[in-house]
């Protein structure tokens, strides 16, 4: 009987099956490991282990149908993959291990700690480096610039070579300096040194450009002025080009420091050769946003028109009148400009006050210098810019410096243009119309300037017109000197103590206006009423002494004072019904009518002086006391009840 063949097993099928399944998911994970690999840009060649016998048929690799490990993702690249070739590979087939991404370890990735330490010490040794590097190469720029110096005008006084010589070498110097420095620019390694030279060769021009204007009459004033501010505009240019602001502020700080010993002595053509600087740097600076080379251009041309300013002659005042308004107007229109652009840091704040606080010294100090009707017109100009710098919206406390600054050339130009008495009246007088625009604009900065002036308008008449003693005494100077009335100083009295009340009102209304005025405000309004006192008394008896220059008018004088007192008194008292402020101040000037009345009245008058004072005051006061305490009993009794 033939021997029957059996059919496999369906079970060893179903195996061999799953074994194909399984090396063809290796095959895919390989290739597309091989595409990932390819994508990422990794061609270089990939060393793969020989595939591992799979074993013999029908047997299940180890290692298949286990889950991947937990660290494995899977775009991530196939470690181990075979490539496939061939037929299929006979014996077992292990599933390929997919292990976890290696932990980074301290040395494949060193912390702070490791690299900071050798980092900083060659970051402050290459600091240390540079430093000393850029001292070096900028002293030998100071260096070169006093040879220079030296060239134009040690050389111009000794007679060792001839003007031309001197302005050719100088100014062939400079060309070559900076020459040399655009092309060491090109090397990052240089640039340092690149700085120093262009900064030197640019101040060598602009002091050659000054020596053939100034010395050597080479260049007409409005050409030489004209060159200098090319070599300016050249230098200064370059730093912005280069960005570099240590050599905008070596091109300033260089050919201004060292202008005036070419020059020779503190001219207008001096401060305008430093205008000339300030105005290139001032558009550079602006552009850039250094407001260090802002300071620095600007502080030059005040230091020299001041100097110029005192010493000038009268030859040079025309001269002189013009660069102090360049200066002036320079100052005020950059911090004024600068404050009302739409990004308002191109300045600090700090900086554009301090361009308006020394923009008009050179101006005031050739006021002061000259004197007379120039000196007033010149102050009064710089005291109206200042004032409408004060006017235009912008930052609060630069308009309060500006008004500040234009209130004192507005008391110089008052000072310098006028008499001792006329002085007076001309503070005290733009007090009140200071104040009175204060309590129409209701602005405390006009406030505080318009009382400015009106204290110094008060100092000055106390102590020079109407002094105490004249209000005290009889004779005395300067009403009666000797025996003999001074009627032009009664005269004068009579005017500044009028005006002298005047304030004292427009400082009251000006301060109840802007809200500084209330019950709690005796600090404020005491002392104005006491200001108001005293013109009123000056101006009661120097009345008096004006139309009888005698002991008669003088006593007669403080009766009628004491009186008036009280009259105000209770003036104040009876306005002051619902106003505690008004009643406040009218028991304070009863107060201070009857310390006069006991304290001086009792003393000083005699006759039917004294009688009247005690007399007016006594009646006057019972009788505003009656009528007083019946207004307040009325005020402060209940609104009866409406019938029914």
């Amino acid at each position: 009987m033939a021997r029957m063949s059996t059919p496999p097993a369906p079970t060893d099928r179903v195996v061999e099956l799953a074994v194909e399944l399984g090396r063809l998911g290796r095959r895919l994970d390989a290739l597309g490991a091989e595409l990932l690999t390819l994508r990422r840009g990794h061609s270089e060649p990939r060393t793969e282990p020989a595939a591992p016998d799979p074993g013999p048929p029908g047997r299940v690799p180890p290692g298949y149908g286990q889950p991947y490990p937990s660290g494995w993702r899977p775009d991530a690249p196939y470690p181990q993959a075979p490539r496939w070739g061939g037929s299929h590979p006979s014996g077992p087939y292990p599933h390929p291990p997919y292990p976890p991404p290696p932990r980074p370890s301290a040395a494949a990735h060193p912390g702070p700690s490791a690299a900071a330490a050798p980092r900083s010490a060659s970051l402050r040794a290459r600091l240390a480096s540079l430093s000393g590097a850029r001292l070096l190469a900028w002293t030998g720029g100071g260096v070169t610039l006093l040879g220079v110096v030296l060239l134009l005008a040690l050389a111009a006084a000794r007679g060792w070579v001839g003007p031309p010589m001197r302005v050719g070498a100088g100014a062939a110097l400079g060309v070559a300096l900076v020459g040399l420095a655009m092309r060491l620019h090109r090397r990052e390694t240089a640039r340092t040194g690149a700085r120093a030279l262009a900064a030197t060769g640019v101040a060598t021009l602009y002091l050659v450009v000054a020596a053939a204007t100034a010395l050597y009459d080479y260049l007409p004033v409005p050409v030489g002025l004209l060159l200098a501010l090319l070599v300016a505009a050249l230098g200064l240019g370059l730093a912005a080009r280069w960005r570099s602001a240590l050599l905008a502020c070596g091109v300033v700080v260089g050919a201004a420091l060292l202008a005036p010993v070419v020059i020779g002595s503190a001219t207008p053509l001096l401060v305008a050769l430093v205008l000339v600087l300030q105005a290139a740097a001032t558009v550079v600076a602006l552009r850039r946003r250094w407001p260090a080379l802002v300071a620095i251009g600007a502080a030059w041309p005040v230091v020299y028109g001041m100097l110029a300013a005192a010493l000038t002659q009268r030859a040079d005042r025309v001269a002189m009148v013009a660069v102090v308004a360049v200066v002036l107007l320079l100052g005020v229109a950059g911090a004024v400009g600068a404050g009302r652009v739409k990004s308002g840091d191109v300045l600090p704040r700090g900086l554009r006050i301090g361009l308006v606080v020394a923009a008009p010294l050179p101006a005031l100090t050739f006021a002061a210098v000259v004197g007379g009707w120039q000196g007033a017109a010149l102050a009064f100009a710089a005291a109206v810019l200042l004032l409408a710098a004060a006017v235009l919206p912008g930052d609060d406390v630069l308009r309060t410096v500006a008004l500040a600054a234009g209130g004192i050339a507005l008391f110089e130009a008052a000072a310098v243009a006028f008499d001792a008495n006329t002085e007076s009246a001309v503070l005290l007088g733009q007090g009140v119309v200071l104040l009175t625009v204060a309590a129409v604009l209701r602005s405390r900065r006009v406030l505080l300037v318009g009382a400015g002036f009106a204290v110094l308008g008060v100092l000055t008449v106390l102590g020079d017109q109407v002094p105490l003693s004249a209000l005290v005494d009889f004779p005395a100077a300067p009403f009666v000197l000797g025996i003999t009335p001074q009627r032009e100083a009664l005269l004068a009295a009579v005017v500044l103590s009028a005006l002298i009340v005047v304030a004292a009102v427009a400082a009251l209304v000006a301060s109840a206006r802007v809200g500084l005025l209330g019950t709690g405000s005796a600090r404020l309004w005491a002392p104005v009423g006491l200001v108001g006192l005293f013109g009123a008394a000056g101006f009661v008896i120097a009345l008096a002494e004006l139309v009888s220059p005698t002991r008669t008018g003088f006593v007669t004088g403080h009766a009628l004072v004491t009186v008036s007192w009280t009259v105000v008194a209770i003036v104040l008292l009876a306005r002051g019904i619902h106003r505690p402020a008004l009643r406040i101040a009218g028991l304070v000037l009863v107060a201070a009518a009857v310390a006069k009345l006991v304290l001086f009245d009792l003393v000083a008058l005699d006759g039917i002086a004294r009688v009247a004072a005690f007399l007016g005051a006594g009646l006057l006061l019972l009788a505003a006391g009656t009528r007083y305490a019946r207004l307040v009993a009325e005020a402060d009794a209940p609104e009866p009840a409406p019938p029914a």
